[in-house]
């Protein structure tokens, strides 16, 4: 028997890395501990929700152990990211993210499947989470944003058999949006 959906996306409060913070109940339900920064915003748990049912669904089919994911929250933002969108941390296997796209999601996965670095490898496994779970428009956004690393243009080429597309860095998706 499922939760309602009003009851799934209802809040608790939870012990989470130490600190109090408020989580809605499927987000409990996840293989990872999902960590909210001291100042997200509730509002944006809605954002979020899609990427982390889909991350635990990747860890789960694709076997990647992630302890625990940091995520963010950045409304009315109105300048550049004072950090990077998201990172993956090795030994702690856990994963850093601050934009609620699929995309940046799964590139962290890619470097839990891989060196961990931005070579050869990485852009292989990235490559191939992209092409198994993302579809249409954001695929193609995903393809063309790996381009920004020598490792993702040389992966572009052999599979296209194509120059790759010029990488032109995007402004955030947290760019002016309202919760």
């Amino acid at each position: 028997m499922s939760l309602s959906r009003r009851r799934e996306n209802s809040l608790v409060t939870l012990k989470v890395g130490g600190r109090f913070r408020e989580l809605p109940v499927w987000a409990t339900k996840l293989s990872f501990e999902v960590r909210p920064s001291a100042d997200f915003d509730r509002r944006a748990w809605k954002l979020w929700k899609p990427t982390l049912l889909l991350m635990n669904r990747v860890c789960k089919r694709e076997k990647i152990n992630v302890s625990w994911v940091r995520i963010h929250s950045h409304f009315r933002l109105r300048r550049e990211l004072p950090h990077a969108m998201g990172w993956w941390d090795p030994i702690e296997r856990s994963a850093f993210l601050c934009h609620f796209d699929k995309e940046t999601m799964l590139h962290e996965l890619g470097h839990a499947k891989s060196s961990g670095y931005h070579g050869d490898p990485w852009a292989r496994a990235t490559w191939k989470l992209y092409r198994k779970y993302l579809t249409g428009r954001e695929r193609d956004r995903a393809f063309a944003a790996i381009c920004q690393y020598l490792s993702g243009r040389r992966v572009y080429r052999n599979i296209f058999k194509s120059k790759p597309p010029k990488y032109e860095h995007p402004k955030s998706i947290w760019w002016g949006l309202r919760p």
